[in-house]
C-alpha cells in the first residue's frame, strides 16, 4: 500500500507556513509521496493571504485516502486554533496546539496510515522549557523509545549523526562516552538494515572543544 507523509505546521509565528506554501508550489518538480498537512486550516488561510499565495485549501478527515490526497488544492487535517493576527510574537500561547500536531501525527504512525511526519520549525525554547532538549528526544519519551533515539542527518551518500544534541560544545566531553556511541550505532545500523536493507560503514569525528 502506498502510503503518504504527513507535515506538521509547527510554530505558527515562525518561517513554517511560507514553507509550506512554496513547497505546495514546487511539489511538481520532484519525486515525492503524497502529503499533507496537520496544522489550522484558519491560521493557514489568514497566512496565505498576508504572504499573497493564491493556493486553495481543502479539509481532510482522519479515514483520508491517497486519492484525497491528489489533485490542486492543499490538503490539510485541522487542528483548531486561532489567533487575531497571521503572525505574532512567539510565546508559549501555541504550546497546547502544537502539541496537539504532534499527538495526531503520532496517531496517524501508531494506526499506520502514513509512512512517517516531518515538522516544520518549532521554537524549542517556548514549547519545551528545559523539559527535552529537542524534537528527537521529546518524539523517543511519546513514543515509548526514550534513550533508544538517534538523530540523523541523512543522505544517499553520507549520513551525520550527533552523539550528543542540543548542548553547548563545553559540554560534550562530560556527555560523550563509549557506551553512548556503540549503542547509536547498533540503533543505526538496525535502522539501516530494516529500511533500506544495507549494510553500513562507520567513522567517527571527535570535535574537540577550546
Amino acid at each position: 500500500m502506498n502510503k503518504s507523509l504527513a507535515i506538521i505546521a509547527g510554530e505558527p509565528n515562525s518561517i513554517s507556513s511560507e514553507i509550506i506554501f512554496k513547497s505546495w508550489k514546487l511539489r511538481k518538480k520532484y519525486k515525492h509521496k503524497p502529503f499533507f498537512i496537520i496544522g489550522s486550516i484558519n491560521l493557514l488561510n489568514s497566512q496565505k493571504r498576508k504572504l499573497k499565495y493564491k493556493i486553495e485549501i481543502k479539509k481532510i478527515e482522519g479515514n483520508f485516502k491517497i486519492n484525497d490526497l491528489k489533485g490542486s488544492k492543499l490538503p490539510v487535517y485541522d487542528i483548531n486554533y486561532y489567533q487575531k493576527k497571521p503572525y505574532e510574537k512567539i510565546s508559549s500561547k501555541s504550546n497546547k496546539y502544537i502539541f496537539k500536531c504532534f499527538d495526531e501525527a503520532l496517531k496517524f504512525v501508531k494506526n499506520k496510515k502514513i509512512a512517517g511526519f516531518v515538522n516544520c520549525p518549532v521554537s524549542k525554547e517556548s514549547l519545551f522549557k528545559n523539559k527535552h532538549q529537542g524534537i528527537t528526544e521529546f518524539l523517543s519519551k511519546k513514543s515509548g523509545k526514550k534513550g533508544n533515539e538517534s538523530m540523523l542527518i541523512y543522505n544517499k551518500k553520507l549520513s551525520v549523526s550527533p552523539v550528543t544534541t542540543h548542548i553547548p560544545l563545553s559540554q560534550v566531553n562530560k556527555k560523550i562516552n563509549q557506551h553512548d556511541i556503540v549503542k547509536k550505532v547498533k540503533i543505526i545500523n538496525s535502522f539501516y538494515k530494516k529500511v533500506f536493507r544495507k549494510k553500513t560503514k562507520f567513522c567517527y569525528t571527535w570535535i574537540k572543544s577550546t
